[in-house]
């Protein structure tokens, strides 16, 4: 197999994950695609190296440090609004409402630490994993979940269903 058909069959077996990752980072779709796609793109000069040893943690590790060294940037090229154009609808929409209280408590998080949270618990990798992801000792990772996850329990209140407790 080529290093192209290679690369492609890698790319649709893992985008989705790709793009769950960057959404979870990001917390906005559009960023989370550029993001993905940035990733994919930096990977394909690297192909050769990495796709016989850990192609999965080498992307990973590109689109968490993409994403935390595209925060220190401060280009405002897209100036998002801070109103949401529709109103929520109270009523049956109790999961609906839990995504968007998590999804609120998770963009309050500092950027290092929404990666911290996410990789250990929602990728569920080890301490050490995300540490090399992050480029930092376990040390940091744990003080950097341990905070995440103690302002997400103090901003979940709302939550209706099973939540972070």
């Amino acid at each position: 197999m080529s290093d192209l058909e290679d690369f492609d069959a890698f790319v649709r077996a893992r985008w989705t994950a790709t793009a769950r990752l960057a959404y979870a980072l990001t917390l906005d779709h559009q960023q989370a695609e550029d993001l993905a796609q940035e990733a994919f793109t930096k990977l394909w000069f690297r192909w050769r190296k990495v796709r016989a040893e850990s192609p999965e943690g080498y992307l990973r590790r590109i689109v968490t440090t993409t994403f935390l060294s595209g925060r220190r940037r401060r280009w405002i090229g897209e100036r998002p609004s801070a109103t949401v154009p529709d109103t929520a609808v109270a009523g049956g929409t109790g999961q609906v409402d839990d995504r968007l209280a998590l999804y609120g408590a998770m963009a309050r998080l500092s950027p290092r630490q929404r990666a911290a949270v996410y990789l250990r618990y929602a990728e569920d990798l080890h301490e050490q994993q995300v540490a090399e992801i992050l480029g930092c000792t376990v040390g940091t990772v744990k003080q950097h979940a341990r905070r995440g996850l103690e302002a997400l329990r103090s901003n979940t209140g709302e939550l209706t269903t099973k939540g972070i407790r």
